[in-house]
């Protein structure tokens, strides 16, 4: 660590772009055929980023950026075909395929962060925060306005944002960085003012200086956000002693989100009551007979704010661990090259869980975070975080060290070491350590990674997302693509090896897995994908196992079509039975597997989405009466979703999900039955914080109840509806 911070950051030499103060706020109405005068500095040479890097745009596209008291002001006028713009109506935050133009403001200019504005074609709104060495956080919200129209040669789009929804220092002069963007969905085409290429790793550093010449203030920002969730229910208790019975439940519901914003770069968050955001389910995923958990992502509108800053490389903190809240306060901030956030919340689910006898029962769990960054040189910093859960007498704690360093412009290095402490209700410690290193380098063409992995058997993990301990893991990836030029629709194809070997601290080989791959990259975001798999894995829980496992998976992807979206992937396998029947062994069985999202954008308003995952697992070798080749188990999952958005604040779903688990009992442990989940929604949503849902969702299962006492019996059909639930939740932002 210390040889890493002797070098020296990368630096970037750039002209200063002075944004002008706006006559009057901007209406879109002025650019539709022309351009009003006075309407700012102008911006005009967008160069493209993909396919072809660093040439001109193939549309021209102008931006003009204006401040005035309260706004940042970009208005971008995009030239093309009318016809060619791929742009629908949508709620904020969902236009995925459509054209779009981006605002980049890195407004403490420290070549780390910057907020991200999209806006489409129809002035459909999305936002959030790009962090160099992690994935862009698109679960930030904030307040903004933002319009657009198609016009007869392209389209127009207006974004204002004002300067109480952004974080700056308090300075006689701005002096932030900044990016304007473009994206033209048809060509798989991004482009930007300044260039930005893809030839180096870091992406913020590359931004033009822009310099506001006065000194601006966000005011007062002090926002309260109550929620009312009222709802009615009707479900089976299928557990129930000696019988199941019908639970009825009129539920009310209220809590309050509260920020207040203060020396314009630090906030207090507060929730009482939070919200558990009920209106949208989780996306299906293939979770039956996996040997390791599965990651079903945050919802909860208070851990989505800021949930980036307490990302490590290793997940250390996943706000999902925290089941049911009842209040919670939340300090982030920065000052100077520092930045840090602290959170504090209760959960009274995991005393709720213990045994009734146990000395903790019913108890609340207290868990605090602690996170602190500095920014050391542009594209790196040292970070250091502490997370801690106390339950009764229980506690654990985990504290860890983290550096990101921009070796040069291509070279990223990732550094994390970690320790963790437990104490559980005999007053028994444990210890445990973690280690990661990445080793990543981007460019156009070459392309590689290599990390390493140490977590030992006794690592605290309850707090993170760590699906596995005990491990020692080393994972190489490697990727090659060529350029190809004047072709009506590849843009680049090559080679990838992926390589992954896991032993225990004990040093025995637990699996192995490789994945060569031959990609193929094309306009309308075509991806076709060539797959031959080869792995090894140690198996012990049912009898000794060593498998060695083969098989391949093809993909094609693309949105060429205007209306038409697809994602297919389909392949044959060799997987482990992790469930057998009672008294068998796991062995390998003969794996098939299909996924597909297919999406109708039948009109600028109305769209369907088909979600459907099939996965088949077959007997390998004949066992006992069972023949080589007999069904283990069949699983089919589909979600259908109906969208119909009227404006951009109003709109209707329709969602069935559906779940057919079958399964042959003489071969494995796992319960099959059919499932169908029904749910339609009317929704209006204005802005973050202020929306209204009504909803009504209905379960079917292939069951029937009969006799007194009731009594469960398998049926072949969805004969018995096991649970109905309508409700209604509004939520309003007052900001102050």
């Amino acid at each position: 660590m210390v040889l890493l911070l002797a070098f020296s950051g990368i630096t970037r030499a750039a002209d200063t772009l002075h944004i002008p103060r706006a006559v009057k706020p901007p209406v879109l109405a002025d650019y539709v055929t022309g351009v009003p005068a006075n309407a700012g500095v102008e911006i005009t040479d967008f160069r493209q980023r993909k396919p072809g890097d660093g040439i001109p745009a193939s549309q021209a596209t102008r931006a003009y950026l204006s401040y005035d008291d309260t706004h940042f002001y970009a208005v971008f006028v995009a030239r093309d075909d009318p016809a060619l713009v791929k742009a629908r109506v949508g709620k904020r935050q969902d236009f995925l395929g459509d054209d779009y133009v981006i605002l980049e403001l890195d407004t403490f200019n420290d070549k780390q962060r910057a907020f991200e504005f999209f806006v489409n074609p129809y002035g459909v709104q999305l936002d959030a925060k790009r962090t160099e060495g992690q994935e862009t956080d698109y679960d930030f919200e904030t307040q903004w306005q933002s319009d657009g129209q198609l016009t007869s040669d392209g389209y127009v789009a207006m974004l204002a944002i004002p300067f109480k929804s952004l974080r700056f220092r308090n300075q006689p002069v701005q002096t932030w960085g900044i990016a304007v963007g473009r994206l033209i969905a048809r060509l798989n085409e991004a482009s930007y003012w300044p260039a930005i290429t893809q030839r180096e790793a870091a992406f913020i550093p590359q931004f033009a200086t822009a310099e506001i010449p006065e000194q601006i203030t966000p005011g007062r920002n002090l926002q309260l956000m109550p929620y009312t969730y009222m709802g009615k229910s009707r479900i089976l208790n299928k557990d129930g002693n000696p019988a199941p019975y019908w639970e009825k439940q009129s539920k009310i519901r209220g809590g309050l989100d509260a920020k207040w914003v203060f020396s314009e770069a630090m906030a207090i968050d507060m929730t009482i009551n939070p919200d558990f955001s009920e209106v949208e389910s989780d996306e299906p995923q293939v979770i039956i007979d996996k040997r390791y958990e599965v990651l079903f992502p945050e919802k909860r509108p208070f851990f989505l704010e800021n949930s980036g800053f307490f990302q490590t490389a290793q997940p250390l903190f996943f706000s999902r661990r925290i089941a049911d809240p009842k209040y919670g306060a939340r300090l982030t901030g920065r000052e100077g090259s520092w930045a840090f956030g602290s959170l504090l919340i209760n959960d009274d689910a995991p005393g709720q869980q213990l045994p009734a006898g146990h000395a903790a029962f019913g108890k609340t769990a207290n868990i605090s975070v602690l996170r602190v960054q500095n920014d050391i040189a542009d594209g790196s910093n040292l970070g250091a975080i502490l997370t801690q859960r106390k339950l009764g007498n229980m506690s654990s704690q985990v504290a860890g060290l983290d550096l990101q360093y921009q070796w040069d412009q291509n070279w990223l290095i990732t550094t994390q070491v970690s320790a963790s402490k437990t104490v559980d209700a005999d007053n028994r410690q444990s210890q445990g350590r973690l280690a990661y290193a990445e080793f990543k380098r981007t460019d156009k063409n070459l392309n590689y990674s290599g990390k390493w992995l140490s977590i030992s058997p006794e690592f605290d993990t309850r707090l993170g997302f760590i699906p596995r301990a005990d491990l020692r893991q080393t994972t190489q990836t490697l990727t090659y693509l060529w350029d190809v030029d004047e072709h009506p629709w590849i843009q680049n194809h090559g080679p990838q090896i992926t390589a992954i070997a896991s032993k225990d601290h004990q040093n025995t080989l637990q699996d192995w897995s490789a994945d060569s791959a031959y990609i193929v990259n094309g306009t309308g975001s075509t991806v076709l994908e060539a797959h031959l798999l080869n792995a090894y894995e140690r198996y012990d829980q049912f009898g000794p196992g060593r498998y060695h496992k083969n098989g391949y998976l093809l993909a094609a992807s693309s949105d060429r079509i205007n209306w038409l979206s697809f994602d297919l992937k389909a392949g044959k396998n060799e997987v482990i039975n992790y469930l057998p029947a009672t008294g068998q062994a796991s062995q390998l069985g003969d794996s098939r597997s299909l996924a597909a999202i297919l999406t109708a954008k039948l009109n600028a308003h109305f769209r369907v989405e088909q979600t459907l995952l099939w996965n088949d697992l077959r007997l390998q070798k004949a066992v006992a009466d069972q023949r080589s080749g007999s069904m283990i188990y069949r699983d089919l999952l589909s979600r259908t979703r109906f969208s119909y958005q009227h404006d951009r604040y109003w709109g209707l779903r329709l969602v069935l999900d559906y779940d057919f688990l079958k399964v042959n009992p003489g071969l494995t442990s796992l319960a099959g039955g059919k499932r169908l989940n029904s749910d339609i929604q009317v929704s209006y949503v204005l802005s973050p914080g202020t929306s209204f849902y009504a909803g009504f969702a209905d379960r079917q299962e292939n069951l029937r109840l009969l006799g007194n006492p009731l009594y469960l019996q398998a049926t072949d059909k969805l004969d018995l509806h096991t649970g109905r639930q309508v409700f209604v939740k509004f939520n309003y932002l007052f900001q102050l």
